[in-house]
């Protein structure tokens, strides 16, 4: 006899438990691949972007006949010993990206700026009373009028680590590091990319002119290197390298302009108190009980190299090849790749 089809089985609860805990396990197996797949493609697009950086410095060597200058004409250093060290005539504050839009396809956003005006308006003699050379004064136009400072508000891709977590802009209200050097006006765009300068050039006026030629980097304020002056070699001395966007000391630069501590990147710098006192990926900011500090991917401070990449920080050398040197390199090693002339090499890299 006929008794019409049988009723459709549902899952027992301890079933859909069951399948549901298959599925957790399987997602807990897959997030860990498919982050690591997620790190490993923002890690290459990092290295290209420093790839694109490296070349664009070398055709402005092409087109200039020496590198571009590091910063240009600052006016945001503490200024001791203003005899030996004088600041140039006219505050300019331009960040030596700058010079490179036009090898990076910026041209266009190039060609707004006034690039006889400043592109930020900070001096620290005017907010902390800090000493400058007699008749230094600010351009004139300054950023604002001449409409340099508006332009910092451009997001540039290629300068921002994809794998970096931070926050991507500099807020207003803060008079020392917006580029119109007044509160409120301008949320500039930082970059995770800068040049390799020491870090002592936040106490002295056109610090790289005045250093030996051994302990020089190869970029600082008014810098002019050629690719001939990198007696070490290109290979073995670092170009540009990652900063983290967010650090416990200070505010890491806008791309356009330098504010108050913007004067590249010291690998080896020891300016401010950390622990450790020097290298890469540095954390810890004066043993500071601020919940922001020891955060891995926030540096210590502001001169620091460090990235949000397990283990280590990509840098260009001056041959325009990109490598990630590791955190455990030691110090000495470190400061032979910061130099170009102390006829002092590293062979093989950590």
């Amino acid at each position: 006899m006929y008794r019409g089809l049988s009723p459709a089985r549902g899952f027992t609860l301890i079933e859909l438990l069951v399948v549901i805990a298959i599925i957790a396990i399987l997602i807990g197996l897959l997030l860990p691949a498919v982050q690591k797949v997620r790190e490993a493609a923002s890690r290459m697009t990092c290295n290209n972007n420093l790839k694109q950086l490296g070349l664009a410095c070398h055709n402005y060597q092409s087109s200039h006949g020496s590198l571009p200058p590091g910063r240009t004409s600052l006016g945001n250093t503490q200024g001791n010993s203003i005899a030996t060290y004088k600041s140039d005539p006219i505050v300019l504050n331009h960040h030596g990206i700058l010079n490179l839009l036009p090898y990076i396809e910026q041209s266009a956003l190039y060609s707004k700026f006034n690039l006889k005006a400043a592109s930020g308006t900070f001096m620290g003699s005017q907010v902390f009373g800090y000493p400058i050379s007699p008749g230094t004064v600010m351009s004139t136009p300054n950023a604002i009028a001449s409409g340099n400072a508006a332009l910092a508000a451009n997001q540039i891709k290629l300068l921002l680590c994809p794998s970096d977590w931070g926050v991507k802009t500099i807020a207003t209200g803060a008079a020392n590091t917006s580029p119109d050097g007044a509160a409120g006006q301008v949320t500039a765009y930082k970059t995770s990319y800068d040049f390799i300068a020491q870090c002592n050039g936040i106490n002295r006026y056109n610090w790289w002119a005045n250093t030996t030629i051994g302990s020089r980097y190869i970029f600082g304020e008014n810098s002019d290197t050629k690719i001939n002056h990198i007696t070490d070699g290109t290979s073995n001395t670092l170009l540009m390298g990652e900063q983290t966007l967010e650090n416990v000391n200070g505010i890491t630069s806008g791309w356009s302009y330098a504010g108050w501590c913007s004067v590249g990147i010291d690998p080896v710098g020891a300016w401010n108190v950390t622990f450790p006192a020097q290298g890469l990926n540095v954390w810890n900011y004066n043993n500071n009980t601020n919940a922001l500090n020891k955060t891995p991917g926030r540096r210590a401070t502001w001169y620091n190299a460090a990235s949000t990449h397990t283990g280590g920080v990509n840098f260009v050398f001056a041959d325009g090849s990109v490598r990630f040197v590791a955190e455990s390199i030691d110090i000495p090693n470190l400061t032979r790749l910061s130099r170009m002339a102390d006829d002092e090499v590293i062979t093989n890299l950590p």
